[in-house]
């Protein structure tokens, strides 16, 4: 029998009065009673959580048993929405918090800590300005514009219907198009959010209202009966087989044409009326205080209360270091004259390295990711204990949201196995993907990287809440890590030019602690960061505005990587001195990534914790 939070309350404050019972000691009982009260209030949390952000149920493949209604429901994006939203969140994080966790035993210990770190992060940002999302990009991601070129609704529930909600039988059609039919509104919500923004002095910048506005014009440019979502639809309808399809697609084609597309299209006039009057400045120190803004964002997205100009800092002095290795492998193989970026810039147009820009080349390209991938796969259990079941798929990015998508990324399995995880590859220009840089991307994004990590935590008995958040630092900064860790297996012994790859994305992130607190801190503009990421790593230009673009509208964020790895590479020295020959990098690898997607500081004191069990 599962007791309410109040009755389990009012069970442990008479028991601490009357004394002991016959058959249960004091501790005993009170234990229990605790650990009742800590479960309720986890569940409680869980509630709130999936409640306020359905997607995220139907992501984790959660029975609604659960949480009825989730797989029926977009989240609400409307300003009271979000404010109810954060209202759920903050009575739940509150009554989690009164419960002390030194009490507890060490798995709820572990709950205890990821739920307060990551939902304390969340949550900041709205502590202190009336605008922005929370849980407005990835699950529990603050983002300060409700819509914007690379996350929110017009990008994220595309690309959700399509990958994420099942279409496998026909009462699941049913609920994509019960699902499908609340788009309409949800776009709706988000645009009354975004005008509040504006309103309330926290316009986007002038380039990202115009790239906002593009990703919107190319979902609204094709006919409804050539919509990405409609014919996902149509397809994943004739994979399963489900009878009367005709009738569910021509549902979808209603829905779309009526409700979802005019959607849309309010989002474009409205853009449009407020892209003249938009400033050019990139980074939120303009907006109504935006410098407290700033600061809750490193909390949020670090784990930490690390200064902006602590983090530059840092960023500079990693990019000295890893160009001045960049510069020995380039030496070596020839390239000896210009900056590290000017002789980056010369390999990134080489046509030896470069795919056809065709339907061919695009298929060579996927077909030698995968098998990187599998190459890394055969070579994993030599540096873990285990490894999850679940595997990988590598995917291309969808057409309408290539021209604002990062090169790559990743999205987690389904704990039931029922969906793989997913590597997706940008490849709306072959250029983006020089050969020598895919290994890395492919290390970093599927395995060791953020495959091992989401399909691990898919895989361990916690809460369902806990598989569905992530630190942001952690995670990140597991996957850097897991890019160093392929050097270190021998993965680049004899490509010099893949390991060169791999010390430019190493670059590319102590590049990102520079720019990012240059941008939103030392009002650095959008183009003296573009200069910089140029200058410094070689890019090209069409690939350095995305990325600095993407750092304007998810504030901090990019810092995670490189905090993330920086620590887990100082603990893992820590470990090997106080190891010694007793050392082993299985051991180290696999203590770090069964809670890589926990907050920093619980891996920090996870590792301590082990290293002083090992010596003892």
């Amino acid at each position: 029998m599962r007791l309410k939070v109040g009755a389990i309350v009012g069970a442990l404050v008479l028991l601490t009065a009357c004394g002991p019972t016959e058959d249960v000691t004091p501790t005993a009982a009170e234990g229990q009673l605790r650990n009742e009260l800590f479960d309720a209030a986890v569940q409680k949390m869980t509630t709130a959580y999936f409640s306020h952000v359905p997607e995220a149920a139907t992501q984790l493949g959660l029975s609604e048993d659960i949480v009825p209604g989730t797989g029926h429901r977009m989240m609400d994006r409307s300003v009271e929405g979000n404010m109810a939203r954060n209202r759920a969140l903050e009575e739940v994080l509150a009554q989690l918090k009164s419960i002390d966790s030194e009490a507890l035993g060490p798995d709820r210990r572990r709950t205890h800590a990821v739920l307060t770190t990551l939902f304390e992060g969340a949550l900041s940002p709205s502590r202190v300005v009336d605008y922005g999302t929370t849980a407005g990009a990835w699950t529990m991601w603050f983002i300060p514009y409700a819509i914007v070129q690379n996350s929110g609704p017009t990008v994220d529930i595309p690309n959700f219907l399509n990958s994420q909600q099942p279409v496998t039988n026909a009462e699941e059609a049913e609920a994509y198009l019960v699902r499908l039919a609340s788009v309409g509104d949800a776009l709706d919500g988000a645009l009354e959010s975004y005008r509040h923004g504006v309103q309330q002095g926290a316009i986007p910048p002038d380039f990202i209202v115009e790239k906002s506005l593009a990703v919107v014009e190319a979902f609204i440019e094709p006919a409804a009966g050539q919509n990405a979502m409609y014919l996902s639809f149509a397809e994943r309808l004739e994979e399963a087989g489900i009878e009367n399809a005709q009738a569910y697609t021509d549902r979808a084609l209603k829905i779309i044409d009526a409700d979802v597309i005019p959607a849309y299209q309010r989002i474009a006039d409205y853009m449009g009326e407020i892209k003249a009057s938009a400033p050019h400045d990139a980074g939120v120190w303009r907006l109504p205080n935006g410098e407290a803004l700033y600061a809750a964002m490193i909390r949020h997205m670090t784990d930490s209360n690390a200064s902006a100009d602590d983090v530059h800092r840092k960023g500079l002095d990693e990019v000295n270091r890893i160009t001045r290795e960049m510069d020995q492998i380039l030496r070596s193989e020839g390239y000896k004259e210009g900056t590290v970026g000017e002789r980056m810039q010369q390999l990134n147009v080489e046509p030896r390295f470069l795919y056809a820009n065709d339907a061919e080349g695009k298929e060579k390209l996927l077909n030698d990711v995968r098998a990187q991938v599998d190459g890394m796969y055969a070579e994993l259990p030599n540096w873990f204990r285990r490894l999850p079941k679940h595997k990988v798929e590598v995917r291309m990015v969808p057409e309408f949201s290539q021209a604002s998508a990062p090169i790559g990324y990743y999205n987690n399995p389904a704990p039931d196995g029922s969906r793989p995880g997913y590597y997706f590859i940008n490849l709306r220009d072959t250029a983006l993907h020089p050969s020598w840089t895919l290994p890395t991307l492919s290390y970093h994004e599927a395995v060791p990287g953020h495959h091992l990590d989401g399909a691990t935590a898919m895989e361990l008995e916690v809460p369902p809440l806990l598989k569905a958040l992530w630190s942001n630092t952690s995670g990140e900064g597991w996957a850097l890590y897991s890019e160093r860790l392929a050097a270190e297996m021998g993965m680049y012994a004899d490509d010099p030019y893949g390991d060169l790859g791999r010390l430019q994305a190493e670059l590319h992130r102590a590049v990102r602690l520079v720019t990012d607190t240059g941008m939103h801190a030392k009002k650095w503009s959008r183009e003296e960061a573009i200069e910089y990421m140029i200058d410094v790593e070689g890019l090209d230009e069409a690939t350095a505005t995305s990325e600095i673009e993407r750092y304007v509208v998810w504030p901090a964020q990019a810092l995670g990587y490189k905090l993330g790895q920086l620590k887990i590479l100082a603990l893992r020295d820590e470990a090997r001195q106080a190891l010694g020959d007793a050392f082993d990098i299985r051991d180290f690898n696999q203590q770090v990534l069964d809670v890589a997607s926990a907050p920093l500081p619980f891996i920090e004191t996870t590792v301590r914790n082990w290293i002083a069990t090992s010596t003892n």
